[in-house]
């Protein structure tokens, strides 16, 4: 049984999506698991509340061989004039159900982290995992503190945990209005609204197919004895800016999108490409999926 934190959020429902046609059993978790999706494309996948998991947590975590956290209260913007939240809606709550997962079994955890505003900028043409960490954002530094509880977790607890760094995946099912550049301009040129670009649309970014962060974590599955204490970046490894993938996105979709430019923001890193050189030689891991054949493929089903 995989237990999957966030189950219904963007990569839970491609996560879910994806395990399911493989025929693995699935219980999802999420602070309001969105049952609409899960009766329509994966009727046989359990569902909990994250408020029914810590009420009996043994339970929950019946069986439960692996638990791939996915959940997150926290975006790259938040919390920017208190800081000090991040520590409250971040790394304590996923201490707290990690604790519960190392009190009440002895699953598997695959956590995905930031394969961005972890790092910060770096003065790197691509980041390696073993790059300074230097967050400028409280969501990053959130990722953080987290990746370091979990590192504490594993020596005293012998949790056995795998970090994910992935850099900006995109694909089906990313509507959350606070991230997600190209799903806020596949919205934008939908419905003819405005996108909102902030800093001239200079940052550069690493984009990837949300199908290929699926695939690297059922590599994870998988293999589990290879990935213990490891913690791998997971991107196409290509840097493409705001402005470059507004263009293409407007090829791809046909329609004109309205901008509204405004100032670069503080929390904003300008530039994030990975070096996924890792991940390729130790699990087999490659992108598989094209950009401009991953926006058409958006632009089909959004």
């Amino acid at each position: 049984m995989i237990l999957i934190v966030g189950g219904t959020g963007f990569v839970g429902k491609n996560l879910v999506l994806s395990l399911s046609k493989r025929g693995s059993a699935l219980r999802v978790v999420s602070r309001n698991p969105d049952t609409e999706f899960l009766s329509k494309h994966a009727p046989e996948v359990q569902s909990l509340t994250l408020a029914q998991l810590m009420s009996d947590p043994k339970a929950a975590l019946l069986d439960v061989t692996t638990v791939v956290y996915l959940a997150s209260t926290s975006v790259p913007t938040a919390n920017l004039e208190c800081p000090w939240r991040e520590a409250r809606d971040t790394v304590e709550t996923t201490m707290r159900m990690i604790s519960a997962v190392a009190k009440h079994s002895s699953a598997n955890v695959i956590y995905l982290s930031s394969g961005g505003a972890i790092y910060g900028d770096l003065p790197v043409e691509r980041i390696k995992e073993q790059d300074e960490l230097r967050p400028i954002s409280p969501y990053g530094l959130g990722k953080k503190m987290t990746e370091a509880a979990l590192d504490f977790m594993a020596r005293t607890q012998g949790l056995k945990v795998t970090v994910l760094r992935p850099s900006n995946p995109i694909g089906r099912w990313q509507v959350n209005v606070s991230q997600g550049v190209v799903g806020a301009m596949m919205r934008a040129a939908r419905k003819d609204t405005i996108f909102p670009m902030f800093g001239e649309g200079a940052a550069v970014r690493d984009y990837f197919d949300i199908r290929d962060l699926s695939a690297a974590i059922e590599l994870i599955l998988d293999q589990p004895e290879l990935c213990f204490g490891r913690t791998w970046n997971v991107g196409s490894g290509t840097g493409i800016s705001v402005q470059e993938i507004l263009k293409m996105v407007q090829e791809v979709s046909g329609r004109e999108i309205r901008v509204n430019r405004l100032p670069a923001r503080p929390a904003d890193v300008a530039r994030t490409v990975l070096d996924t050189a890792a991940i390729q030689a130790e699990l087999g891991w490659r992108p598989r999926y094209e950009l401009r054949g991953s926006l058409h493929d958006i632009w089909k089903v959004t």
